[in-house]
């Protein structure tokens, strides 16, 4: 049995066929544009450097980035956890000095909680001087860890594949304005 998923130019951004909206196109471009004049309320003054995930994270960044009221600067690096041996893998080395920076860890979902606390121990490590995660979306009831994101534009449960606004499920979807749960991933 197969199915045919519809192109994106064939879904409408509020109503796509195999997505349940959580968050439509409207609610998503308020959220970030909000959590961006919050960062650079609280963070503007410190010269932020913002750290995207890739590649998750890429629509969000971008962005975050334009909402913030505040000169920053911004990298991207890509990340992998060893799901056997639990070791994270920085995959793109950071193109610029980070000692003494106040950097803020940008993210598309942050689940279990268990990379994030490494990682920001990592570029803590390298000198970095304050580390802050941001996230799209935080899925608390998946946390593995007290770990909790300094901002996160939505929080929700799990309970399917979430897809949309860089979200993908397989290679679809990431292009939606708002974001959902894939039909069947229940």
């Amino acid at each position: 049995m197969s199915t045919t998923v519809p192109l994106a130019a064939e879904m409408t951004p509020d109503n796509p066929p195999d997505l349940e909206i959580l968050f439509d196109a409207a609610t998503v471009s308020g959220r970030v544009a909000e959590l961006g004049r919050q960062i650079g309320q609280q963070i503007g003054a410190e010269d932020p450097l913002l750290i995207g995930l890739l590649e998750g994270s890429l629509i969000f960044l971008s962005d975050l980035v334009r909402a913030i009221p505040a000169p920053i600067r911004f990298e991207l690096i890509q990340v992998h956890s060893g799901v056997d041996s639990g070791v994270l893998r920085i995959e793109y080395p950071i193109p610029v000095d980070i000692a003494g920076q106040s950097i803020v860890v940008v993210k598309d979902v942050v689940a279990s909680g268990v990379t994030e606390p490494y990682l920001g121990q990592q570029l803590r490590d390298h000198g970095a001087r304050q580390v802050r995660f941001a996230a799209l979306v935080d899925l608390p009831d998946d946390r593995k860890t007290d770990f909790r994101p300094d901002y996160a534009a939505f929080s929700t449960s799990r309970r399917g594949v979430l897809a949309g606004y860089g979200l993908k499920h397989g290679g679809r979807y990431g292009n939606l304005p708002g974001i959902g749960r894939v039909r069947g991933t229940e």
